[in-house]
This record gives structure tokens, sequence and C-alpha cells, in this order.
């Protein structure tokens, strides 16, 4: 139970804890069970929680990857991931307008580390290089854009 007050775990990640802790499998089993039983372990919740709160800062392919490391079935992490818009191009923008500001012209440099930020999270490339190209479009007469050349990202 004490594994549980710190944080929602996933069913998978509560028995690999028991099994680290030295607990034999059929302990592992019994303590699964109990807590199943009156709805302390719930991987669709569990799934849907951890969606709520990262799916405003992470792609639906890191999510369900991260999800799928945790033992949540598919059918539990996709039932979760229907709660979010298919088209990922607003997110990625507002995570674009976080990291780089207001819409400007960026030079290599800053292209290259935004790129990688919002990589890092789970974006396509695609999915990125149009997002970035839509917002340096927006920017203010007179900022003088890099898409003329080429492309470094």
């Amino acid at each position: 139970m004490r594994k549980l007050l710190a944080r929602d775990r996933s069913e998978w990640e509560l028995g690999k804890l028991l099994e680290r802790d030295g607990f034999d499998p059929e302990e592992r089993e019994a303590a699964l069970s109990y807590v199943k039983s009156f709805g302390y372990v719930n991987d669709r919740r569990y799934a849907e929680n951890y969606v709520m709160s990262a799916g405003s800062r992470k792609s639906r392919a890191a999510l369900r990857s991260f999800l799928q490391e945790k033992g949540v079935s598919r059918e539990d992490a996709e039932a979760a991931l229907r709660e979010l818009p298919e088209d990922e191009g607003p997110l990625i923008r507002e995570l674009l307008e976080k990291k780089a500001g207001a819409p400007h012209a960026m030079d290599d440099r800053e292209r290259r580390r935004v790129f990688a930020y919002l990589g890092r999270r789970g974006f396509g490339a695609a999915d990125i290089r149009r997002e970035m190209k839509r917002y340096e479009r927006e920017a203010p007469e007179g900022d003088t854009s890099f898409f003329g050349k080429q492309e470094s990202y």
C-alpha cells in the first residue's frame, strides 16, 4: 500500500516494485489482487490520468510509448489517447511559441534547438517542419526569414 501513496502506478509497475523489494511470486500476486479488488490499481485510470497530465506537452507517440513501458495494455492506452485531438499541429505550435516566443525568423541555431526540443517530445519531423514554417511565415514585416536558404533540420 505504501508504494501507492506517493503516486498512481500501473499493475506491472507495482509488481516490479514488489519483486525488487524481495516479495516472492505468491506474495506479489496476493498483494496485487488485494489492491485491484479495492480499485487502488487500475491500468485504464492510470493511462487516462497520465494522458490528461502529460498530453499538453508530449506527442501521442511519446505518450503511447511511455504507457507501453509501464505495462499498460494497448487497449487501455488507446482508450486514454482517444481523448486527445488527432491533429497535433496546435500542440506543436503551442510548444513552439512557448520555447521560441512570438513568431519571428529564427537563425539556424535556434531552429535546430527548437526542432530538437519538439523531437524529444515525440513529434514527427514532417509535422515539426510544417509548424515551424507556418510560425516563421507569421513573422512581422521586415523580419527576414531564412526559408529561402538551405534548411538545416
